[in-house]
């Protein structure tokens, strides 16, 4: 009991009295407190890397492989400056993707926000008028002018008296400037670099001995009404080429698309650039099928094998297709 007794708590303990602060000035002090954090350097957010528009173009091709081409063909469809609906209707004509999740509008806004269409506002859109805007506008302030008559007026043909102010407050609406989308220097560039012959026979002369069957998915996609994925796959997959190393048609389909010679419209349908690549002559020294199944005849394909092909298409247009 006498180290129970000895024991005794100490109740005016302050843990804070040697700083000697008053009431308010400690409040203020633990108020201020922060605990340290731990690699605080390491937590810093370094700041955005600024793009150019030609890494933004190259950065939304490939985060959309499905839908480069269509990306590319809304680009140079708007060379000529064009407004929102126009282009958007242009693009829905010219290249029509019922099912994808992105309409033709938000492809141009797309675009935009890359750097491979610009805006023109303002004086600039006054400037390059589209085709048949202003038959529009005139008929559109013929209309105006006539929801303007007063009911009895247009009714009995009455004029109102010169001086007679109307009744009633009225609001004077500005029309909206006119805006229109133009592709701009890096879009351009991006469709030179994407839509070419050269890319489709670089990709197509990787492997010499798949030139019968390249030839034979762009003879297949190039009939009338293109031809469905199960036709293809029946007429690849089986082929005595595919057998070793094994592949299937999804391989060379995929080159073909990657590349803009073939594309997905409900069925596979070649594209202005694989028929110029099928009528180029490229497949007139392609191996028989017998040949080419055997390596020992034919040998890998060289750097020169693909430049002779190369050489013997014709040079791409520089027109957009």
């Amino acid at each position: 009991m006498r180290d129970v007794e000895a024991f005794v708590i100490d109740d005016d303990f302050d843990p804070l009295a040697d700083l000697d602060l008053d009431e308010g000035e400690r409040d203020d002090a633990e108020a201020d407190y922060l605990p340290p954090i731990p690699d605080a350097d390491k937590s810093v957010v370094p700041p955005p890397v600024e793009l150019s528009p030609a890494e933004r173009i190259e950065k939304l091709l490939a985060g959309m492989p499905g839908q480069q081409f269509r990306l590319l063909r809304a680009v140079g469809l708007c060379a000529e400056p064009r407004t929102l609906e126009e282009a958007a209707a242009a693009l829905d004509e010219a290249h029509p993707s019922p099912t994808s999740v992105y309409s033709s509008v938000q492809v141009i806004q797309l675009l935009e926000r890359a750097g491979a269409l610009e805006r023109l506002e303002g004086e600039e859109a006054e400037s390059a008028p589209a085709e048949g805007e202003d038959a529009r506008a005139t008929e559109a302030m013929g209309e105006s002018a006539d929801a303007d008559v007063a009911p009895s007026a247009a009714g009995d043909g009455e004029a109102s008296t010169e001086g007679e102010e109307p009744e009633g407050d009225f609001i004077s609406v500005t029309p909206a400037p006119p805006c229109r989308y133009q592709a701009t220097q890096a879009g351009l560039d991006a469709i030179a670099a994407h839509v070419n012959e050269d890319r489709i026979v670089q990709k197509i002369v990787e492997e010499k001995r798949y030139l019968p069957i390249f030839q034979r998915v762009l003879e297949m996609t190039a009939r009338e009404g293109g031809c469905p994925t199960k036709e293809l796959d029946a007429a690849v997959d089986g082929d005595p080429l595919c057998a070793e190393p094994r592949r299937f048609c999804g391989f060379f389909r995929g080159k073909l698309e990657e590349t803009g010679a073939i594309e997905w419209r409900d069925t596979w349908t070649i594209t202005d650039l694989g028929r110029s690549v099928l009528a180029s002559g490229l497949f007139d020294a392609a191996p028989s099928a017998e040949d080419a199944a055997d390596p020992s005849s034919l040998g890998a394909a060289t750097s020169s094998d693909a430049a002779s092909a190369v050489e013997g298409v014709a040079a791409p247009s520089s027109s957009v297709r």
